[in-house]
């Protein structure tokens, strides 16, 4: 699997471990702790290197793909067209070692985002894995929650502690339909035992407007805030300048816009069984204490060179 050691990735490979699944991770991630104590295998991923990815993937039966990147900077060398030629990459290695299946993870509602390169992207990998002769499982999440590396609950909590008012991008009357990590990577690793051809929505339970998430994450923090609509270039200007003092980036465009669009809820029925009304009741008291620096805690290393990476186009989710 790729980034075991990320948010998404180190809770598949907690199932895969509990289920007594022999478990590599393809990674350049430094400095993260080890929650498998070793118990999972770990090996440099070099997209540049065909004979090491096909290498590192003998002998595996199923690929677990989390491999994206969520910014788009070409300058700072990663960008979503360089992820799809990457992914391009591990899925022939991926062919020619011998893997049976790929559980890949893409993005809920791909094709009604055609004019972002994001959602562009996916779409195009998706395409890339239906037309291999690999066996594939694709999974299209709606937005996560829970765990102890969840950015963007835990920094929308941090901006909900520290300001006296939070805006949501317009009027807010947008649906999300959360799905916690963990049932996540039950999906996934279900899906992995499996051998169909499968697309799958993968949502939570419950349905909220936007506004009234925000609202709810807010009572469970027990502290009251004012709540108002701003246009989203508005929103879009504050992430930013909030991003420079934080030196990080609280949001892009794609994910406005997806929100807006309604592309975080499905119509097919919910693969999730976590409530996230009732999580965040038990946990509220304890998100946003601390913001957690996306940029500053994505570290690589590049397998060209001794130099450190703070994003690459090697990132993991």
């Amino acid at each position: 699997m790729t980034g075991a050691f990320g948010y998404s990735g180190r809770w598949i490979a907690k199932e895969l471990v509990s289920r007594g699944k022999k478990v590599r991770t393809l990674t350049n991630a430094i400095g993260r702790e080890d929650p498998f104590m070793g118990r999972v295998e770990v090996l440099p991923i070099d997209f540049s290197d065909h004979d090491s990815l096909v290498s590192s993937l003998k002998g595996a039966e199923v690929l677990y793909n989390t491999y994206w990147v969520r910014y788009k900077n070409r300058k700072g060398g990663y960008a979503h067209d360089l992820a799809v030629e990457n992914t391009r990459k591990l899925f022939l290695a991926a062919e020619e070692a011998g893997v049976k299946r790929v559980v890949h993870f893409s993005v809920a509602h791909p094709h009604r985002a055609p004019d972002w390169s994001y959602f562009r992207g996916k779409v195009e990998v998706e395409g890339i894995l239906t037309d291999s002769t690999l066996s594939y499982a694709i999974l299209r999440p709606t937005v996560f929650f829970g765990g102890e590396r969840d950015v963007l609950i835990n920094n929308m909590a941090w901006l909900i502690r520290k300001f006296p008012i939070f805006g949501v991008f317009g009027m807010g009357n947008y649906p999300i339909q959360p799905i916690h990590i963990a049932d996540i990577a039950r999906v996934a690793v279900n899906q992995g035992e499996s051998t169909g051809d499968i697309v799958l929505d993968v949502a939570g339970p419950e349905t909220f407007l936007y506004r009234d998430y925000v609202r709810l994450l807010a009572k469970s923090l027990g502290v009251r805030r004012m709540i108002i609509p701003v246009p989203p270039f508005i929103g879009l200007l504050v992430g930013k300048i909030v991003g420079i003092f934080l030196q990080d980036i609280v949001i892009t465009k794609a994910e406005i816009k997806g929100l807006m669009r309604g592309l975080m809820t499905t119509d097919e029925k919910p693969l999730g069984s976590i409530k996230f009304s009732e999580w965040v009741a038990s946990n509220g008291a304890n998100l946003g204490m601390k913001y957690h620096n996306d940029m500053k805690e994505r570290r690589y290393r590049n397998p060209h060179s001794s130099k450190l990476l703070q994003d690459s186009p090697n990132s993991t989710k």
